[in-house]
């Protein structure tokens, strides 16, 4: 269309025929509409490129999203196997405790006592756990809704029966992270390294890359219908988000009544996000050369492992009993 609006504005067909043999002389004749044929060679090239940038790069892309969705279902089953496991090994656990447990309400029942039942919000010694998943997003990306919410539904359940295995529980979820209340730091830690070790064999087992951040502090929160308030919570939440992935940090507190159980990789005072004052962190080893000793069980008139953790404004038991000998017994009152 250019060409014959050329042809009919002063343009010849010999003209034309010099310059399509001899494309430099353009200028010479004033054929304009070279411009529209440059530009519509741009775009051509341009669009080619697009094709072959889809047919080779995208390919690659969709085949990468499809061995990822294969191995997240197979993480999903894995999970779900983990979790049954622990869900197993905790009712194996109540059947040896069952009849210590009959003994002592048999006891309290013949000394007229009952359990007093808290009424209102209570102060209590507890220690708070955060589990966020790393880079969730990308995996949700990838993954699309329906896959990773098959993934984190298994992830979930773990977690739960893992918190409960080890005497706590889940005080709520944000997003794909998981908030557990513990009576003792010796649980919550020793939780957290299973948590951990459970997702690293998944790992192996699957090649499926998700890693969990995990942060702890203890001090005193309020109680209230089955949910936590406190400081205690926020600061467990601004110290998972300073830990990297796969990496289990703890606050001085914590680490100060494990003892000698675990060992810690010092990280120095960190300011956080919203606190006052800094925070001394601590990295916990629970890789297979890190020599973790889990606590010793409780005796039957402890109360570490019942829900409500020790009696409000008094440490927990636990830590002391759990603590290998020659360990040195923990403070009085546990620091906020």
């Amino acid at each position: 269309m250019c060409i014959g609006v050329w042809l009919l504005t002063g343009g010849t067909a010999h003209q034309l025929t010099l310059v399509a043999r001899n494309p430099t002389l353009w200028d010479k004749y004033d054929f304009w509409p070279v411009w529209e044929l440059l530009g519509y060679g741009a775009v051509i090239v341009i669009h080619l490129g697009i094709v072959l940038a889809v047919g080779l790069f995208g390919g690659k892309a969709r085949r990468r999203r499809t061995e990822l969705a294969r191995e997240a279902h197979r993480a999903a089953r894995e999970l779900h196997r983990q979790a049954h496991e622990a869900k197993d090994a905790r009712r194996q656990q109540r059947r040896q405790t069952a009849d210590q447990m009959g003994q002592r309400r048999a006891q309290g029942q013949r000394a007229g006592r009952a359990d007093p039942k808290p009424t209102g919000p209570e102060r209590k010694w507890v220690t708070v756990m955060f589990t966020d998943i790393a880079n969730s997003t990308g995996l949700t990306e990838d993954l699309g809704d329906d896959e990773w919410s098959r993934v984190l539904s298994a992830h979930r359940e773990l977690v739960r029966n893992l918190f409960v295995g080890h005497g706590g529980e889940v005080v709520g979820t944000q997003g794909d992270g998981c908030l557990g209340r513990f009576p003792t730091p010796a649980e919550a830690v020793l939780c957290a390294v299973e948590v951990q070790k459970e997702l690293a064999q998944t790992r192996l087992d699957t090649n499926f890359p998700m890693q969990v951040r995990i942060g702890i502090h203890a001090g005193e929160a309020v109680q209230d219908d089955g949910d936590l308030i406190g400081r205690v919570v926020n600061v467990a939440a601004r110290v998972t988000a300073e830990t990297k992935p796969g990496e289990i940090l703890v606050t001085e507190p914590v680490a100060d009544y494990l003892g000698g159980q675990l060992r810690f990789e010092d990280r120095g005072l960190k300011e956080l996000r919203g606190l006052t004052q800094p925070r001394h962190l601590l990295a916990v080893r629970w890789d297979e050369d890190a020599g973790v000793t889990p606590p010793d069980p409780p005796a039957p008139g402890s109360t570490s492992g019942s829900a409500g953790g020790s009696p409000p404004g008094a440490p927990p038991t636990a830590p002391a009993a759990a603590a290998p000998p020659g360990t040195p017994q923990p403070p009085s009152a546990p620091p906020s």
